[in-house]
C-alpha cells in the first residue's frame, strides 16, 4: 500500500517547511532564508538553512538536506509512508485512501514468470 504521488505532490507544494521545521528548530530569519543549529549535529554555529522559496532545508556542516519529508524522515527518523503521515497532520491535510499495489503485484509476478518461461526457451532452442 502507498500514497498516489499526486497526492504526496500536492502535500509538498502546501506543507510550510519553515512551520515543519520550527516545531523542532528554533530558527531565525536571515534575509530570504531560515538559519539555526543544525539538530543533526553538534555544532557552535548555526549552519542549518531553510529556504522556503524552494521548499528545502540544507545543513553546510554535515550536508544533509532535502524536502519537508526528508526533515521529518530524519528527525523523527521513520520511514517515507510515516513522514507523509506526520506532514499532513501538521499542515491539517486529510489522508487519502492507500493505494492497493497488489494488482500491480501480481502483474509483475506474471510478467517475471514470462521472462523466466522466455530464457528457458532460448536458453534450449
Amino acid at each position: 500500500m502507498r500514497f498516489p504521488q499526486t497526492f504526496i505532490d500536492d502535500l509538498r507544494r502546501q506543507a510550510d517547511i519553515v512551520r515543519v521545521v520550527q516545531d523542532y528548530v528554533s530558527l531565525k530569519k536571515t534575509g530570504a532564508n531560515w538559519v539555526a543549529r543544525c539538530p543533526f549535529h553538534k555544532e557552535t554555529k548555526p549552519s542549518f538553512s531553510v529556504n522556503p522559496s524552494k521548499d528545502i532545508f540544507y545543513c553546510f556542516g554535515c550536508q544533509k538536506g532535502g524536502s519537508v519529508f526528508n526533515f521529518v524522515m530524519e528527525i523523527e527518523r521513520v520511514t517515507f509512508p510515516e513522514a507523509i503521515k506526520i506532514v499532513a497532520e501538521k499542515t491539517g491535510v486529510p489522508l487519502p485512501k492507500l493505494v492497493d499495489d497488489s494488482r500491480f503485484e501480481a502483474r509483475k509476478r506474471e510478467s517475471d514468470q514470462v521472462i523466466e518461461l522466455n530464457q528457458w526457451a532460448l536458453h534450449w532452442w
